[in-house]
C-alpha cells in the first residue's frame, strides 16, 4: 500500500488561482482530516479543473505525478455509458494537446486514447441535425481551440495522426472568416500533405495575407516560449507530490492512498503507470517481491523509465533480481499473463529469425505461411518484451534492434515490412556484470556495445546484509532466530558483496562467484 502525499502548498497555489465562485479546493484545505470521500472529491475536482484550458498547465505544473490519473478519470467520463460525450471529448483533446510537451504521460495516453476515440475536429463531420442533438456545456470549445490542438498533435507525431484521421472536412475551413482557424488549418494540411518549405510558403500566402502570416508566427513564438517556461516550472516543482510505503490510513490530510486512484492506473513507488487489467481481477502475490529499501529504489527507477517510454537495460551481477524486478512490475501493471510479457533468453543459438519470424510449411504441399517471431508479436500488439543476457547478442540481432530503438520501427528483411511500434510496447533487456580487479565490469568484447547509447540504464547491485535479513525473515519467519548465523555463513562464502554500499568495493577476495539463486 502506498500513500501519495500531496503538497498542501501546491494545492493552495492552485486554489488561489481559481475563480472563487467555482473553487471547491478551499473547503477541503480548511479541513483537518480528509475522509475517503473527500479524497475522491478532490481528485474528481482536479480532473475537471484539468479540462479548463486556463488551468490545464497550472494543475500539471503542481501535480505532475498525478497527471495520468486525472487524464484517465476524464477519459472514463468521456466514454461513460458506451457513448462519446463530445463536449468533454473536445475539452479533453485541447487539454491533452497542451500537455504533450511537458508530460511523457500525456504522449502515451494520447496514443491509447485515440485508438478508439474520434478526432479532435469531430464536429466538422456532423450534419446540422446531428450538431443540434449534441449537448454542449457553458464552456464549449471554440473551433480555433480545436484546430490549434489538432496542429499540436500533428507536430508531436505527424506520421501517426496524418493517417489516423480523415482530413477532408478541414479543407472547407480554409475559407472561414476566423484568421486563427484558417491559419491553424493551413498549417495542418501542409503537414498532412507533406509540403516542402517552399510549397508551404506559397500555400500560406494563398490562404492568409502578409499581416495574418506575421500574426500566426508571433502566436507560434509565444506558444513556444510558454512551453519552455512550463518545462522549467515542472522541474522546479518536483517535490509537489511525495510518496511513502505504509499501511493505509482511514482518514488522512494531504495524502492520497493508492486505492483512491483510477481503476486504469497503478502507483508503483510513487510513479503512476497505466494498468491493463481492472484492479478487481488481479491476482498478485505481494510476497513474490519483498520491497526492502534497495528494491524500492530500483523499482522506482524502473517505473520512471517505463513512464518515459524508454528502452531499459538492467545491469547487475548474477542473481541480483534483474528479471524478477521486470516481472513484478509487469504483474502490478496488468501484464501478468505469459502472453503479455514475452521473454527471450539470448545465447549462441539465437538468431534474428527467432525474433522476427520465419515461413513454415503447412499441411498443403508447397504452401508456406508466415509465422511472426516474439519481437514482431510484441511490437505489433503493444506487449512488453524482455531480452535476457543482451551481452550474448549476435550481430544479426543487433542489426534488427538498431532501427527499432532509434526510429521505433521494426524492419523485416525479405518481406519489405516496416512495423510501427504499437501503443503499450515496452522493451527491456538484462546484462550480467562480472567481478574482476576489485570491481564489477560489463563484458567489453560484446556486440551489445553498439546499442549502448539507446538504453536507459539501471544499474543494480547486490543487496546489503540488512536488506537480506529483512527478505529472509519476511519469506521465512520461522528462521528469524538463526537468520544472523545463516547470513554470516552466506557472506563468508560470497566475500563482502553484501556489505554496506560504502564498503562494498573495499575488499573482495578472488573467490568463486555465488548468488542468491
Amino acid at each position: 500500500m502506498e500513500n501519495l502525499e500531496l503538497s498542501l502548498s501546491s494545492l493552495g497555489t492552485i486554489s488561489r488561482h481559481i475563480d472563487k465562485s467555482h473553487n471547491e479546493l478551499s473547503k477541503y484545505l480548511s479541513k483537518q482530516i480528509w475522509s475517503q470521500q473527500d479524497r475522491q472529491c478532490i481528485l474528481e475536482y482536479l480532473a475537471q479543473l484539468l479540462l479548463e484550458k486556463d488551468y490545464t498547465l497550472l494543475v500539471a505544473r503542481h501535480l505532475r505525478p498525478l497527471v495520468l490519473d486525472l487524464l484517465e478519470r476524464n477519459a472514463e467520463r468521456v466514454k461513460a455509458g458506451g457513448k462519446i460525450n463530445h463536449d468533454l471529448h473536445e475539452r479533453l483533446c485541447v487539454a491533452l494537446s497542451k500537455l504533450l510537451g511537458v508530460s511523457p504521460d500525456a504522449q502515451a495516453f494520447a496514443a491509447r486514447y485515440f485508438g478508439d476515440a474520434p478526432p479532435v475536429f469531430q464536429r466538422l463531420f456532423f450534419t446540422s441535425e446531428e450538431s443540434s442533438s449534441v449537448h454542449y456545456g457553458p464552456r464549449r470549445m471554440k473551433l480555433r481551440d480545436l484546430m490549434g490542438a489538432t496542429l499540436r498533435f500533428l507536430q508531436s507525431d505527424c506520421a501517426k495522426f496524418r493517417v489516423l484521421w480523415d482530413w477532408s472536412p478541414c479543407v472547407s475551413q480554409l475559407l472561414t472568416s476566423d484568421i486563427m482557424v484558417r491559419g491553424y488549418t493551413a498549417h495542418c494540411l501542409a503537414l498532412v500533405s507533406r509540403m516542402t518549405d517552399n510549397q508551404k510558403t506559397i500555400f500560406l500566402r494563398k490562404v492568409l495575407s502578409g499581416d495574418e502570416i506575421l500574426r500566426m508566427k508571433i502566436k507560434a513564438l509565444e506558444e513556444t516560449q510558454q512551453l519552455e517556461v512550463e518545462k522549467a516550472l515542472v522541474l522546479a516543482n518536483q517535490g509537489s507530490v511525495m510518496w511513502r510505503q505504509e499501511k493505509a490510513n482511514k482518514f488522512t490530510r494531504g495524502q492520497v492512498v493508492s486505492e483512491d486512484l483510477s481503476q486504469s492506473v497503478v502507483a508503483v513507488c510513487g510513479v503512476v503507470l497505466p494498468r491493463m487489467a481492472p484492479r478487481q481481477t488481479e491476482q498478485i502475490n505481494q510476497k513474490d517481491l519483498v520491497l526492502v529499501d534497495s528494491t524500492c529504489r530500483n523499482l522506482r527507477r524502473l517505473a520512471l523509465a517505463v513512464a518515459s517510454q524508454k528502452a531499459v537495460l538492467l545491469e547487475g551481477p548474477i542473481g541480483c533480481g534483474k528479471t524478477g524486478l521486470v516481472e513484478f512490475l509487469a504483474a502490478v501493471t496488468g501484464h501478468s499473463k505469459a502472453s503479455e510479457l514475452l521473454k527471450v533468453q539470448l545465447g549462441d543459438q539465437t538468431d534474428s529469425k527467432m525474433l522476427l519470424g520465419m515461413y513454415r510449411c503447412t499441411d498443403i504441399p508447397g504452401k508456406f505461411v508466415w509465422q511472426p517471431g516474439t519481437l514482431t508479436q510484441a511490437v505489433s500488439k503493444g506487449l512488453w518484451f524482455l531480452l535476457e543476457d543482451i551481452d550474448h547478442v549476435p550481430l544479426d540481432v543487433v542489426s534488427v534492434l538498431l532501427p527499432l530503438m532509434e526510429n521505433k520501427k521494426l524492419m523485416i528483411p525479405g518481406r519489405e515490412d516496416c512495423i510501427d511500434v504499437a501503443p503499450g510496447f515496452q522493451f527491456f533487456a538484462t546484462r550480467r556484470m562480472y567481478y574482476s580487479g576489485g570491481g564489477w565490469h560489463r563484458p567489453q568484447s560484446s556486440h551489445a556495445a553498439l546499442l549502448d547509447k539507446f538504453w536507459t540504464k539501471l544499474q543494480m547491485g547486490s543487496m546489503t546484509r540488512d536488506d537480506l535479513k529483512k527478505v529472509l525473515i519476511s519469506r521465512y519467519p520461522k528462521l528469524s532466530m538463526v537468520a544472523d548465523r545463516l547470513l554470516d555463513i552466506y557472506c563468508q562464502l560470497t566475500g563482502d558483496r553484501h556489505a554496506d554500499q560504502d564498503t562494498d568495493t573495499q575488499r573482495h577476495g578472488e573467490d568463486r562467484v555465488l548468488s542468491l539463486r
